[in-house]
């Protein structure tokens, strides 16, 4: 099947009538973004689906629908016209209208055209189509992006390859029949044999071993499968985490970061959000002012304090004064007398007393009669001790009376203000600085929450932008990978183990079931027909194994031609530049995955992303070689997008690669673009383009457009070359 022409008819941004006539060897079509490189594909993706009646508004070109007057029809169309056993045409369309400004759509075809002769016949579109580019070719012809190319991406790829292009298919019918001739002849065998009384018990000895030895080896082969499968996946995941290594690092570390920083904002949000103004007025803000009121109130104090000891030294200076002179008289009364008296408290009254009654001075021991000059002196003594405590007795009660203070007042200020002082006014004095403080502290951690937040999106988007980079990888994936590295080639390593075990473990229990069949083999029954049966089992049994060793072998040849021709294409793609071999891994479930290895067999586990591409490209090239071998018939391969990993070096030498292949091959790209130094617009690199002898169509929104409607788009085709 060679594609010769595709028509495009009010498809999206395909205004009108498109043309686009395809070389037997390289198409490129070139454009920027948004140009319709992604809507050519899907032109033909539209065209190619079989499973749905696609006659959606979404596909009709904006500008031809804001065109339409009202109840006008015109056609939304893609065809092709290909060579395939003689010229043929495919073509799907679907009419719309404009009716009370809205748009319906209806007379949806799918039609085929071949010649026959002169004359040119209708045929089905989906027969057509099915016919020549089945749905299973057009599997290994059509990839959209890099991340299409790998075909062996799921399990059930491998046994559709193999089954469609190689011979594997005739011997799959012929195995699962002789595998149930086998087991009903050993069934009928062993029924005979069992019916011979001489055999019978040793017969149901072996079929019991026979069977418990099947159960363990159907047993081990299914742990088998598991542990390959383990094998595989932890390879996969392995290979992957290797390529992501530092993707899984940087993760790491922005996931710390994230943690760190939202832990950071959840505790300034708790201190910005805290209401400080309600507990500071409530609790705090009365007392602001208190260290200027204790100041004034302790001046105060003060100076009562003082005016009050001035008074009391002024009052007790009069008393002395007064008592004063009454001493100084009496001293000078006695001085006169030519005497130094004694005080006026000695001898005290008792004595005194004692002394009249008795008529003797006991100060100095001599008598004094009652009369004399001695016992007058003793009564004078007396009368002035008495007089004394009088005077004494009248100034108490005076002072008592007349108090110059009557209450404490003053006293009890100043008791107030020495507990109000020290530690306390310390802590009162505090609360001024606190209530500013305790301000300033949220108005900064308001500006640390928001530094927290904007740091916080920017790590975020960070992470965005690693996870878009490391397509395929979740963050799951990334995380587990960090933690859990070791732990995984631990795990592999330990399944790789368990499965040597397996496979000696298998070995050792079909070598003993051989030598059990071999002991059934050996029976000699009484009868002929169980002689009979014996030999029809044994014939049919060697049949069974040779359709299953051929249907083995049939597999690997055909892998290994698959790997040889990727291999001659993955050189001619890699030219001048390291490469590795291209390897099929086939796998115990029946699929298969493609590995990149050295020449001393270890797996490149890390292939930068061109040298990936060019791998998957060049099976995918070997299989379309392989597809013309089988059904003598050749197929395009349809790529969007496939080399936007390659650099300019890169890109140079896989299009004058991919020129000298003899294989038909669209490229739908914006390679070979170049940014004009004056203008600044992309415009074709035309030293480049003349290099290739290829057909070369460039896309582009036509002039005029506004970027912000639709309906003026339209994508304009230019035939370069």
């Amino acid at each position: 099947m060679i594609l010769k022409d595709i028509k495009i008819r009010n498809f999206r941004s395909y205004y009108g009538e498109n043309s686009f006539a395809l070389s037997k060897g390289l198409t490129l079509i070139i454009g920027d973004n948004g140009d319709g490189k992604t809507t050519f594909f899907e032109a033909l993706e539209w065209l190619f689906d079989t499973t749905t009646e696609n006659k959606n508004e979404s596909n009709i070109s904006e500008k031809r629908k804001s065109e339409l007057d009202d109840n006008e029809v015109d056609e939304v169309s893609v065809s092709i016209i290909f060579d395939h056993d003689g010229e043929k045409e495919l073509e799907k369309s679907f009419s719309f209208e404009k009716t009370n400004n809205s748009i319906r759509t209806k007379d949806f075809k799918f039609i085929g055209y071949k010649n026959f002769g002169s004359e040119r016949l209708f045929i089905n579109g989906k027969r057509l189509l099915e016919a020549c580019f089945d749905a299973v070719i057009r599997k290994y012809c059509l990839f959209k992006g890099e991340s299409e190319l790998n075909v062996f991406d799921n399990n059930t790829a491998l046994k559709t390859l193999v089954d469609t292009f190689s011979n594997i298919r005739q011997f799959e019918d012929f195995v699962k029949l002789t595998i149930s001739f086998e087991k009903n002849s050993d069934n009928v065998v062993t029924r005979e044999l069992k019916n011979d009384k001489k055999q019978e018990s040793r017969v149901r000895i072996l079929e019991a071993d026979k069977f418990k030895v099947s159960q363990e080896i159907s047993d081990v082969k299914r742990d088998m499968l598991n542990q390959e499968q383990a094998i595989t996946d932890y390879s996969v995941s392995l290979e992957k985490l290797e390529q992501n290594q530092d993707a899984c690092e940087n993760y790491q570390d922005i996931k710390n970061r994230i943690e760190k920083l939202q832990q950071k904002k959840a505790r300034f949000q708790a201190m910005a959000t805290l209401d400080y103004n309600a507990s500071l007025l409530d609790d705090y803000w009365i007392l602001r002012s208190f260290p200027n009121i204790l100041n004034e109130y302790q001046k105060k104090v003060s100076a009562f304090s003082k005016e009050k000891r001035k008074q009391e030294k002024i009052e007790t200076e009069r008393i002395a004064r007064e008592k004063g002179k009454q001493d100084a008289l009496e001293s000078i009364q006695n001085i006169a007398n030519g005497t130094a008296p004694l005080p006026w408290y000695v001898p005290d009254k008792g004595t005194m007393r004692e002394m009249i009654e008795d008529e003797v001075c006991k100060v100095c021991g001599r008598p004094a009669p009652k009369g004399t000059e001695a016992y007058e002196f003793m009564v004078n003594k007396l009368k002035e001790f008495l007089k004394h405590t009088q005077i004494q007795a009248e100034d108490e009660t005076k002072e008592n009376d007349k108090p110059l203070f009557m209450y404490s007042f003053i006293d009890e200020l100043r008791t107030k203000a020495n507990q109000l002082s020290g530690w306390n006014e310390q802590e009162i004095t505090k609360i001024a600085t606190d209530i500013s403080d305790r301000l300033a502290l949220i108005q900064a951690r308001k500006r640390d929450l928001d530094k927290t937040t904007k740091d916080l999106q920017e790590a975020e988007d960070e992470k965005a932008r690693l996870l878009i980079q490391t397509q395929g990888l979740s963050e799951e994936i990334l995380d587990k990978g960090f933690k859990d590295f070791k732990g995984m080639s631990e795990r592999k390593n330990r399944a790789e183990i368990k499965m040597v075990e397996l496979k000696q473990q298998l070995t050792n229990l079909e070598k003993r079931k051989e030598e059990i069949d071999a002991e059934f083999d050996n029976i000699e029954p009484s009868n002929g027909t169980a002689k009979l049966y014996q030999r029809v089992h044994s014939a049919l049994k060697i049949i069974m194994e040779s359709f299953i060793k051929a249907k083995d072998k049939n597999i690997n040849e055909f892998l290994e031609m698959l790997e040889k021709e990727a291999n001659n294409y993955f050189e001619k793609l890699n030219e001048n530049d390291f490469r590795g071999q291209v390897h099929i891994i086939r796998k115990a479930d029946g699929s298969a995955r493609i590995q990149l290895k050295s020449s001393n067999g270890n797996p490149i586990l890390n292939p930068g992303g061109a040298q990936r591409t060019t791998m998957y490209m060049s099976v995918l090239f070997a299989i379309s070689n392989i597809t013309t071998l089988k059904r003598d018939q050749d197929y395009p391969l349809i790529f969007d997008a496939p080399t936007s990993q390659f650099g300019d070096y890169k890109e140079d030498v896989f299009y004058n690669i991919i020129d000298k292949i003899d294989k038909q091959c669209v490229i739908v790209t914006k390679d070979l673009l170049e940014i004009d130094k004056e203008t600044k617009i992309r415009r074709l690199n035309k030293e480049k383009i003349d290099q290739l002898t290829c057909s070369v169509y460039q896309i582009n929104k036509a002039p005029g457009y506004d970027p912000l409607d639709l309906s003026t788009i339209q994508t304009q085709i230019t035939q370069i070359k």
